[in-house]
This record gives C-alpha cells, structure tokens and sequence, in this order.
C-alpha cells in the first residue's frame, strides 16, 4: 500500500535425539536419512529445483491471478494479462478502509484512490481540496507515471519481488527441508518448508505433472503470497469514465479558488 500510494502521490525439521547403542543407532539414522524426504543436501536440493521450476510455470502463464497478504501493507490481488512482449493488469490494494485502484493497459496508467488512502499522502497535507476532488475517480496518469509503473504487471518484476524475499535455490538446499503431501483450497499440493535461523519458508506445489506454484509463505521477510486463476482468460481495459490529469488540476484549481 505505502509504495502505490507514493506512486500514486508522485502521480523440515529434525528427528529428536534418541538413547540407542551408538553402532546400530548410526545403521539406523542412516537407513532413515536415506529413506525419508527431510534434512538437507541432495533431496534438499531436489526441492529446490521443483520450486524453481514451479516458480517459471506460475510466472509464466499467459493469465494469472496473485494476492498478497502484508503485515504491514494490507492485501494487494493482481490480476495479470501477458499479450506478446506488454503484460496489463488490473490491481486493488487494501488496508482498512485505505484503498487503491490501478488499471496498466498497453499505453497508459490509470490509478483510482479513496479518501482514506488520499490522506496517506503528503499532498493532503498541503492541498486538502485535492483530496476532495480526486477521492473514489479514476484518473488517466501522464507520461511519467506510466514509465515508472508499466512493467509492474510484468514476469520479471514479480519474479524480483520474490527473489528479494526468499532464500537463494543455493541456500535453500543448504537449509533443513521436509516435503509432505499436503492440500490447498482442496487442491492436492506438494507442501515444502524449509527451516533455518530466520524462521521457516514454505511453499505449496500443484501436486501432478506440471507444477505450479500455488502459496508461498516467509514471515520473517513478510511474504504470503497466494496464485490462482491460471490461464484463465482476463481482459484489461480502461476504466470508464476516467479523466486527465490536466482535467483532474483543472478542478482542484477551481475547488481552491472557491
């Protein structure tokens, strides 16, 4: 929520230690380690490897559905379309009653504020009538605007804003793993968590030929981030009714001058 607004304003574990003769105890956590689907190392690595395959599957779909869960920044669901090299996408972010609205087409931003989140800004302080003015309207950005937020919607931008939030695939594999069979919204699911000094990281698979990453999950870096709607077709438009950003200085003049 604090980075649209400004956008907008510049607008497994272990297995417990166990009392056993040292010789068959070793002949034991051996057979174990080999057997089961915890620990670090190759089957670690293994994991890994699965979740960066399902990372480039979920990312890679041509029509895609995320929502954010932020301790600190509300709930953010993208709604993405990818059509050749231009991804569009329609976006509403929350945070009580603080919302806001964007719409990335092809050639042009347009952003949509409540009054709550309007007052977030440090224009509200300075130009109250503003507020006023722009409160719950869509407003087509200028140039500027555009150029800083087009590729938001893009696969690489949300590949980055995962990669600044989660473990390497190298320290992921040195991490202690468990991967279990698990389910999501009765989806049947690979569940991976992987467990280190920050914390536990986990990621939910698409059980079956294709993964696809469904939630992943890292509170020690406040990620919870949920992917649905797969291909299923989406179409961005502009919002109708939307005015200018000359037009929408025009009004807060007039409103100013009453």
């Amino acid at each position: 929520m604090t980075a649209a607004l400004t956008a907008l304003a510049a607008c497994g574990a272990t297995d417990p230690a166990t009392k056993q003769n040292p010789a068959t105890g070793e002949k034991r956590q051996a057979a174990r380690s080999s057997a089961s689907p915890n620990g670090s190392g190759p089957r670690s690595a293994q994991a890994a490897e699965l979740i960066d395959k399902a990372i480039d599957a979920t990312l890679g779909q041509k029509y895609l559905r995320s929502t954010r869960r932020s301790t600190s920044e509300g709930t953010t669901v993208m709604h993405s379309a990818v059509r050749g090299d231009t991804a569009e996408c329609r976006t509403h972010a929350s945070k009580g009653a603080a919302t806001l609205d964007w719409v990335i087409t092809g050639s042009a931003l347009y952003t949509r504020g409540s009054r709550k989140a309007l007052m977030l800004s440090s224009q509200a302080k300075t130009d109250p009538e503003s507020v006023a003015v722009m409160a719950d309207r869509w407003v087509k950005r200028d140039g500027g605007p555009y150029e800083a937020m087009r590729d938001m919607c893009a696969s690489k931008t949300r590949r980055m804003y995962l990669k600044e939030r989660l473990p390497s695939p190298g320290e992921l594999a040195a991490l202690t793993a468990t991967q279990r069979p698990g389910t999501l919204g009765g989806r049947p699911t690979t569940r991976i968590t992987y467990r280190g000094q920050d914390g536990s990281v986990q990621f939910h698979i698409a059980a079956g030929d294709k993964p696809l990453l469904l939630r992943v999950t890292n509170p020690a870096k406040d990620l919870d981030e949920t992917f649905t709607a797969f291909g299923e077709a989406f179409r961005v438009a502009a919002p109708a009714g939307a005015v200018t950003d000359y037009e929408m200085a025009e009004e807060v003049l007039a409103a100013q001058s009453q």
